[in-house]
């Protein structure tokens, strides 16, 4: 079964791998240097690759449960779900883990503004879930790959320089 815009999900996991292959370049180009890491530039490392993996599995995990045979209605609301259970910890759990890194930094608008994106991700993909007719097909989960994959991309070009120095 050929799942509504299962052409744009797997436009979006290419990007997805296509971002994490040339951010992972990046690091490695600068530890090519000789120079070590420091925890922020580990965190942020790890902020890319959770991120742009988390792009990646989300864009496929709609067409993939429907080559298993579920009903439309019943993929949308499961990869919701799934989505769902991934994100909310990580977007929970990423300030304390930044602010571990880099103790002397001030959480930086953008991380409040990305977090707010991230709240509206979370209501629709819940919405998706429990079957609000508003909310329901691909859009929540086009829009929650969206987010993921732009949290990412906001994310390395505000610290791509940390990568340049040394």
């Amino acid at each position: 079964m050929e799942l509504e815009g299962s052409g744009y999900f797997y436009a979006l996991a290419g990007l997805s791998m296509a971002f994490l292959g040339f951010t992972s370049i990046v690091v490695v180009l600068h530890q090519g240097t000789g120079s070590r890491l420091s925890p922020f530039q580990v965190l942020i490392t790890k902020l890319f690759t959770e991120l742009g993996l988390m792009a990646t599995v989300f864009a496929m995990l709609a067409p993939t449960l429907a080559i298993g045979g579920l009903a439309e209605d019943l993929v949308w609301r499961v990869s919701s779900g799934i989505m769902l259970f991934v994100l909310v910890p990580w977007l929970v759990t990423y300030p304390s883990r930044r602010k571990v890194a880099a103790p002397d930094q001030k959480w930086p608008i953008r991380g409040y503004v990305l977090n707010l994106a991230g709240a509206l991700a979370v209501v629709a993909l819940f919405a998706s879930v429990v079957g609000v007719k508003v909310v329901s097909g691909p859009a929540p989960i086009a829009f929650a790959t969206v987010f993921v994959l732009s949290y990412a991309s906001v994310s390395f070009f505000w610290t791509y320089a940390l990568f340049l120095k040394e």
